[in-house]
């Protein structure tokens, strides 16, 4: 935790006016989740104006929001599965139903959101990415690693040429060595954000690769380090980070690729079931 701005946000310069005193108890406050937030999402808590957030942050000594996440990670780390309230309140909220109402309550916000993200223009880039590429490659890290390997495996059904790559090779020649062109990476990453992440993103541009990049809103380097970027909203709630919205949108992808592929997948899908039976490993 940054001494220097738990000093600063509890000066009596930074706590003049009645919005002054809002920001600086919420920054004091909310200090380990704060690299995580962003201005829109602290007005909205506070019920204040993104500008007004702006505004105190400058007074503050940071060229925006961007600037404090900075330096607060580099003087703390935050794990995403991490329990944000205090459990005895929790405790309660949950023997009252509150944890649990406001949890679905937070999941019915997030997917309306994530309809907005389908009438985009990323969405549409991406699906044509996704179906016109000659091979594609989907890479995860950590607790986003697992459905992201469903949605590769989901995705081979829809078409052929799909791999989840896991960078045990130390290199990832796979996608990296420029033997086949046009093919696409389809990188998930969520905080707390994966080390390799950005670097396997950026590589894959150089070497010519299309990179789509399903992320939360508190990445800061989606348009540096990718073609496409899918942007859905971060947790927010008291307890560690789920998997529900990442999912959604990977579901909902996997609908339109197969709508608009039509008997392409039937028949790829036939192919399947039909080496399914000639190896036995489903039951009848």
């Amino acid at each position: 935790m940054s001494n220097r701005i738990l000093k600063l946000v509890r000066s009596e310069e930074l706590r003049r006016s009645k919005s002054d005193r809002l920001i600086a108890n919420y920054i004091e406050r909310n200090m380990v989740e704060l690299p995580y937030e962003t201005a829109r999402s602290i007005a909205t808590h506070l019920r204040i104006s993104p500008m007004t957030v702006g505004r105190y942050l400058r007074r503050l000594g940071f060229d925006g929001l961007d600037d404090l996440k900075n330096e607060l990670r580099r003087g703390h780390s935050n794990p995403a599965w991490q329990v944000k309230g205090q459990v005895d309140r929790l405790q309660q909220d949950i023997r009252d139903g509150k944890l649990i109402a406001g949890l679905i309550q937070e999941q019915v916000d997030n997917l309306g959101q994530i309809y907005e993200l389908t009438t985009s223009p990323e969405w549409q880039q991406a699906i044509d990415l996704l179906v016109s590429a000659s091979e594609v490659y989907v890479a995860a890290y950590q607790n986003v690693r697992g459905i992201a390997q469903y949605f590769a495996s989901q995705l081979s059904y829809t078409r052929p040429r799909v791999q989840f790559v896991d960078g045990l090779n130390g290199t990832y020649a796979e996608v990296l060595d420029g033997s086949v062109e046009g093919r696409v990476l389809f990188l998930h990453d969520v905080r707390r954000f994966a080390a390799k992440a950005q670097p396997l993103a950026l590589e894959a541009r150089r070497a010519g690769v299309k990179v789509i990049l399903l992320t939360d809103e508190f990445c800061l380097w989606p348009k540096e380090a990718s073609d496409v970027a899918l942007i859905v909203p971060g947790s927010h709630g008291p307890l560690w980070d789920g998997a529900a919205t990442m999912t959604a949108v990977m579901d909902l992808l996997l609908s339109n690729i197969i709508v608009l592929l039509g008997d392409q997948v039937n028949e790829r899908v036939e192919l399947l079931t039909r080496l399914q039976d000639t190896f036995g490993d489903f039951e009848a």
